[in-house]
């Protein structure tokens, strides 16, 4: 495309397609069970008019759309050939392929131009049709995902009071039921700013369990002065 970024005419040509590709959809997609004929209506006519912003005058069969109408043989089979095609170029990329399924009749704009393998067009019978720019079809996802963006909130700064913490040589002053008893690390002290570290681990690698130091509650016991006695002694 480069050798027309001065004068387009001198852009190579395109590779061929347009007269076949219903063909080829029908015989690779219905086929083979990957669609079913309403799936390749919607990607050959509905969607394709969708895309184009151009729906519903086109890809639907209605009042108010053009009679564009295309009777299918999901029979006939078809080789296609560079010297049988009707396109104004001299190759084809589907060279020798048969395909099943080919266009019977196309009716265009209310007039047959197509019928048993037989073109009938007149020359400066097309029309233009304006494509409007941004189809819904395309950019309705979009829109969509713009609107339900988070929206910043401004507010105004915090200037009510705050609960100050007394605290001792820089620490937080904590209580004695708080403070670490033996060590392990199911009882990691607070941090400095009076929270435990909840992202510490509390696994200790020196095979510490957390019930090798049991709390025992106390038992009160009656011995006689001068300790326990026995039946020995």
């Amino acid at each position: 495309k480069a050798l027309g970024k001065d004068d387009f005419s001198k852009i190579p040509n395109g590779v061929n397609g347009v007269e076949d590709r219903m063909t080829v959809i029908w015989d690779r997609g219905v086929g083979t069970g990957k669609m079913d004929p309403c799936r390749f209506v919607a990607v050959t006519s509905t969607n394709a008019a969708k895309v184009f912003n151009i729906y519903p005058r086109k890809g639907y069969i209605g009042v108010g759309s053009d009679a564009d109408v295309v009777v299918w043989d999901p029979e006939q089979s078809k080789t296609i050939s560079a010297k049988t095609h009707h396109q104004a170029v001299d190759f084809n990329i589907f060279e020798g392929m048969t395909f099943q399924g080919v266009p019977f009749v196309v009716v265009s704009n209310g007039k047959v131009v197509y019928e048993n393998d037989t073109l009938s067009v007149e020359k400066g019978s097309g029309k233009f049709i304006s494509t409007p720019c941004f189809p819904d079809y395309v950019y309705n996802r979009i829109k969509i995902r713009d609107n339900i963006k988070p929206v910043k909130v401004e507010r105004e700064p915090y200037t009510g009071p705050v609960i100050e913490l007394k605290t001792e040589n820089g620490t937080p002053k904590t209580t004695d039921n708080q403070q670490n008893q033996n060590g392990s690390t199911h009882q990691r002290p607070l941090t400095k700013s009076g929270l435990r570290n909840l992202q510490d681990s509390s696994i200790s690698f020196g095979g510490d369990q957390w019930d090798d130091q049991p709390i025992r509650s106390s038992t009160r016991v009656k011995n006689p002065p001068g300790g326990k006695s026995t039946g020995i002694y």
